[in-house]
């Protein structure tokens, strides 16, 4: 937001100004000088030489850099939710080193010129502070920023309402649910704060802060705060509702194919087919059969001689249309027999046919269940 340090570290006294220096260590008790005009403006040049971006930048460098050796050391592809507490642990750490980072030079910078000022026993209270970070923001600023932090929270709660199948999932058995519901948590507190803060505005009178303090960066940072919380929850809004619309297509997928799938149970197809294999079997042996009893007939005939007696010729007849007999039944039979083979091949092709219809079916709608989960 707007660059507040001087209203923080300075504070008019009669006598001049209040300077309350930065600890090198951050915490610790402070040190306040009484400074002249000159000499703020002197410790106000070396105080903003340094950019409050710094320690933004430092935070996410270390947090990035801790988050890497998590994944790498633990060797996990997606965060538990072990991990997760141990970056929620380490998060005051991460603020601290980024203090540290952005206010320890800055500090012993001045250390030169702190050695010649006088100290005094005037303070700048908790309540000076307070006083003076909220001079640095109008009312309306006040509440476009906490209106963007709680259109923030929301959409980090929708994506952990994702992350736990709608709800169905503990958010402690996500990693990345837990931290979505503790960074939403944490923005809903800020933004009743920054509430809070602005209606005390409001209850003692104070409208726009003076136009030594006013900025275009304070007026823009709210703003783009405001438009980028409108932007986020619009994409997890509309992200969440095409991935119900496609969970919901592929569930009446899924249920097409498990319909299909108990269709083909019903129908019977691993009980016909192996009825089809032992018809066919049980046929082929027939045929075998017959086929051997052709060029075998049970029935042999002598050959009939012209020295043969009329009663032997006549025996030698008989037999000889019994073999016939004989050779007709098992040619009748081979016939019946082939015709039964046509059927089973006709009943096969018919099967054969139901079952490529089934699988391209099939087939067709995994495709489709595929094309709708990505």
């Amino acid at each position: 937001m707007a660059d507040n340090r001087e209203a923080l570290m300075f504070k008019k006294v009669p006598d001049g100004y209040v300077f309350r220096a930065p600890n090198p260590w951050v915490f610790g008790r402070a040190r306040f000088y009484l400074v002249n005009e000159a000499q703020k403006a002197q410790l106000l040049a070396i105080i903003k030489a340094r950019s409050q971006a710094v320690f933004w930048v430092a935070l996410v460098a270390l947090i990035g850099a801790s988050t890497a050796a998590l994944a790498y050391g633990t060797g996990h592809d997606n965060p538990t939710v072990r991990d997760a507490v141990v970056m929620l642990a380490l998060l005051p750490v991460w603020i601290y080193a980024a203090l540290l980072v952005s206010i320890g030079p800055t500090a012993r910078r001045l250390q030169p010129l702190l050695a010649d000022l006088p100290t005094t026993d005037q303070r700048i209270t908790a309540g000076d502070l307070r006083a003076a970070v909220r001079k640095t923001l109008s009312f309306g600023q006040y509440v476009t920023l906490a209106v963007s932090q709680l259109i923030t929270s929301a959409a980090l709660f929708v994506l952990a309402w994702q992350k736990t199948d709608g709800g169905r999932v503990s958010v402690f058995q996500d990693a990345g649910a837990l931290v979505f519901v503790f960074v939403a948590a944490a923005l809903v507190v800020s933004s009743i704060c920054f509430l809070v803060v602005a209606l005390d505005r409001v209850r003692h009178g104070q409208g726009e802060p003076p136009p030594t303090q006013r900025s275009i960066k304070s007026a823009l940072l709210p703003i783009f705060c405001l438009v980028v919380s409108i932007g986020l929850l619009g994409f997890v809004v509309t992200n969440a509702s095409r991935q119900n619309e496609r969970n919901h297509q592929a569930a009446l997928i899924q249920g097409r194919l498990d319909n299909l799938k108990v269709r083909m149970d019903g129908s019977l197809i691993r009980s016909r087919q192996e009825g089809l294999k032992a018809r066919a079997a049980a046929n082929g042996a027939r045929m075998s059969e017959l086929i051997a009893r052709l060029n075998n007939p049970t029935v042999k005939c002598e050959t009939a001689t012209a020295t043969d007696d009329p009663g032997r010729l006549e025996s030698i007849q008989l037999c000889r249309e019994r073999a016939r007999k004989e050779q007709d039944a098992v040619e009748r039979e081979i016939a019946a027999t082939q015709k039964e083979t046509e059927v089973i091949r006709q009943d096969n092709a018919a099967f054969q046919k139901e079952v490529d219809a089934v699988r391209t079916e099939i087939d067709a709608i995994q495709t489709e269940l595929k094309a709708t989960r990505r």
